[in-house]
């Protein structure tokens, strides 16, 4: 009983902290101490992130880092402020601990919703869809059909909570890959149907057409390549 109570004030390591080591810079920094999702968006606003002496922009957001850090430590029970945090920690990681962050996100919380209250052109699976994105991305460099499946299985699960302008950088980023890795009929009918659906809302929906140029010119050469498929396949 004794025993019990000496321990009283140690807190058990939460799976954030088994998954996520701390940095070697981390206790070279101060941070403040930040315990709700508005005072992590309040932080991130508050300095620089990028566009500024380099020293300077890293020194902020390793500050940022180690207070989403202690807050995720703190109160890993705030699914809110723990995915917002995991969210936007990246700027201040090493290239190594992002991706790890992009993972730990992805299997721990893809069925997230953010807050759209304060964003018109925003939807509840638009914070997992771009991590989701980040991961594929940087899996995307060792192997295409890994990053493929991460980004369908996203879309066959959520695409309906995804808001249209971030489906296009999916569907861009996607396009993409299915160029490198290789076309093929599933491939081609997935993005023509995308393609297709995307083109007939884009004039309504400012954020998407301001992005349609690119999803464009990655369908001409699709719609080029399934050409030469379909040609070879006759031959």
């Amino acid at each position: 009983m004794l025993l019990a109570l000496a321990f009283v004030g140690c807190k058990p390591s939460n799976k954030f902290e088994k998954a996520i080591s701390r940095p070697i810079w981390f206790h070279t920094v101060d941070a403040p101490e930040i315990s709700t999702s508005a005072e992590v968006s309040r932080l991130w606003q508050s300095e620089k992130r990028c566009c500024e002496d380099d020293d300077n922009v890293a020194t902020n957001n390793r500050i940022f880092y180690k207070s989403c850090y202690n807050a995720i430590s703190a109160h890993y029970e705030d699914e809110e402020l723990v995915v917002k945090c995991l969210w936007l920690m990246d700027a201040g990681a090493e290239t190594d601990q992002r991706v790890e962050l992009y993972r730990f996100v992805v299997e721990n919380f893809p069925h997230h919703k953010n807050r759209v209250d304060d964003c018109a052109n925003c939807m509840p699976g638009d914070t997992v869809a771009r991590v989701t994105l980040d991961l594929a991305r940087n899996e995307g460099y060792d192997s295409k059909e890994r990053g493929i499946a991460r980004i369908e299985k996203l879309l066959d699960t959520r695409e309906d909570e995804i808001s249209y302008w971030v489906q296009a950088e999916i569907y861009e980023s996607l396009g993409h890959l299915y160029l490198d890795a290789g076309l093929t009929p599933q491939r081609v009918d997935r993005w023509k149907q995308a393609y297709t659906r995307l083109d007939g809302v884009k004039e309504s929906n400012e954020p998407l057409k301001s992005r349609f140029a690119a999803l464009e010119r990655i369908n001409g050469e699709i719609s080029k390549a399934a050409e030469q498929m379909k040609v070879e396949k006759e031959d």
